[in-house]
């Protein structure tokens, strides 16, 4: 019980209770701060257990997050967001008797699906934390910690370790309209005001730009791969955000494109800094498929099913038939357009009984096996 989880909310009143129920059996005290419902998450959240503060809104998150944190009496906090839920426990009373550590990862799941609990992928995030002042959150959008956990833990002598508690995200509440994306549009515009040097923003910018159907994204864009041709001989991307970038560069209409960064770098570079970034081997297999390069699109497609295999991947959000199914039946298309038919068949027989792409896969086999045996005829006679 020396932990309280918090949560800040606005309009979760469909979620939230289920968030709170679930925090209730390890938490001493469950703080849902709210920064102006005009639903019934509040009354849904003290039904369910939690004690309730008014949080005031300034467009900025790490503001709110901030105003939490100093509501917070007990040792330990894990922060929750009102459309997760906790669903393992694991080791939880030794964690918090650990004097060595100052922070824990938790594995936090995505489910894509409200039906289908295999569809979604795992990251770990540092989620509970010892509450010392010099843990502060800051940005607009996005709230990251002032200073790095590790770095605080190594001023203390202690560690950030990881935990096995597993948050399940219900990812497919989160559905973008135009009027969120435009409230997320005004959030970024002002982050980039206060922090003009965060490449990451000036992407997802550009993005939610064009998802609006804002040309104003596609300037917004090359103006953020301005900012990593210096970067270009590093072993590393600048940022992991820059795999959106390479994304948007690779799959975008080139009249309106306008960028000092040159496509044939982005491609050289996918398997250098995105090697295990799914979205961006996706988007790369796609680009050269379209310019019939099937060839380097095979490359990319068996990457990804090598990550669907390992999972081995270092990008959390992305729908997990990228790394196999989709990835399987991309394949098997690339080896038909190659006349590799005996490969195209291996390829599409795997999922001839998948509930969803399964008639694709026989209508692409039975086709690949009368090539095959076609071919087969022709060199016997």
């Amino acid at each position: 019980m020396d932990v309280t989880v918090c949560l800040l909310t606005r309009n979760h009143a469909a979620s939230v209770g289920r968030a709170v129920a679930s925090a209730r059996p390890l938490a001493g005290r469950v703080l849902l701060a709210d920064t102006g419902s005009t639903d019934d998450t509040v009354g849904v959240a003290r039904a369910a257990g939690a004690e309730t503060i008014d949080v005031p809104w300034s467009d900025d998150f790490g503001a709110a997050c901030n105003a939490v944190l100093d509501r917070v009496e007990t040792p330990w906090v894990l922060w929750l967001n009102p459309d997760e839920e906790l669903e393992s426990f694991d080791g939880w009373t030794a964690a918090l008797g650990d004097e060595s550590t100052f922070a824990y990862r938790l594995t936090v799941r995505q489910k894509l699906r409200p039906d289908d609990d295999g569809a979604g992928t795992s990251g770990f995030e540092e989620r509970l934390f010892r509450r010392t002042p010099e843990v502060r959150y800051s940005g607009r959008v996005h709230p990251q910690f002032t200073a790095p956990l590790g770095r605080l833990a190594a001023g203390r002598g202690q560690q950030v370790k990881t935990l096995p508690v597993t948050i399940v995200r219900h990812a497919y509440l989160s559905t973008p309209t135009p009027d969120k994306l435009r409230w997320v549009v005004r959030l970024l515009e002002a982050e980039l005001r206060d922090r003009p040097d965060r490449l990451a923003v000036r992407i997802e910018l550009g993005r939610n730009l064009l998802w609006l159907n804002d040309p104003r994204g596609h300037a917004v864009l090359a103006e953020a791969a301005r900012a990593v041709v210096p970067f270009l001989e590093q072993p590393a991307a600048p940022d992991p955000a820059v795999g959106q970038l390479f994304e948007y560069l690779l799959n975008a209409d080139p009249s309106k494109v306008n960028t000092s960064l040159p496509l044939d770098r982005v491609r050289a570079l996918v398997p250098v800094w995105f090697a295990r970034t799914p979205p961006v081997l996706w988007a790369a297999a796609q680009e050269r498929y379209r310019v019939g390069d099937f060839t380097k699109a095979i490359v990319h497609l068996d990457a990804l099913l090598e990550i669907g295999r390992t999972g081995w991947y270092d990008s959390p959000g992305f729908d997990p038939d990228i790394i196999g199914v989709s990835a399987g039946m991309a394949l098997g298309a690339c080896h038909v357009q190659q006349q590799n038919w005996l490969l195209a068949r291996a390829c599409f027989e795997h999922y001839r009984n998948h509930p969803k792409h399964g008639e694709l896969a026989r209508r692409g086999f039975a086709e690949a096996d009368a090539k095959w045996r076609a071919e087969l005829a022709q060199r016997k006679s």
